[in-house]
């Protein structure tokens, strides 16, 4: 799995999968993950396609003991380096963020996440629009 196999495209990556046989990844924390996708040939059942095939893991949502409000636990055990979830939400300028955060700081709650890998321009949003990644405890 080290190096692509025929059809599939991980060639940001330097044509090496970001992920092991079991899903874990495998490279350096901090560079990017380029899954293959639709211009490819390979199919569904490639090793190089793991976040979008979603969550793999029972995870519940329960209420804190100390009053911090809602978090996220598992009900199995997560091997080391292996996707649990992707934080979903609406996607909005950094701007909007900005303006956005001001009003969540003073509600004493937010849930913005910068897009800042390449260049600080975008930002999700999950206050009103996501998936159980909301519920991550941030801190």
């Amino acid at each position: 799995l080290a190096e692509a196999a025929g059809g599939c495209c991980p060639g940001a990556s330097h044509n090496k999968f970001a992920y092991n046989e079991s899903g874990q990844v495998r490279i350096r924390a901090g560079l990017p993950i380029y899954e293959c996708n639709s211009r490819c040939r390979c199919g569904a059942d490639c090793p190089n396609r793991v976040v979008q095939k979603g969550i793999r893991y029972d995870l519940c949502i329960f209420r804190t003991g100390n009053g911090r409000g809602w978090g996220v636990r598992t009900l199995q055990r997560i091997r080391k380096n292996s996707f649990v979830m992707e934080y979903v939400g609406e996607i909005i300028t950094s701007e909007e963020a900005e303006r956005r955060g001001q009003v969540y700081d003073r509600q004493g709650a937010t849930y913005l996440f910068d897009l800042d890998y390449v260049e600080d321009v975008y930002t999700v949003d999950a206050a009103h629009y996501g998936n159980i990644s909301h519920f991550v405890n941030h801190s």
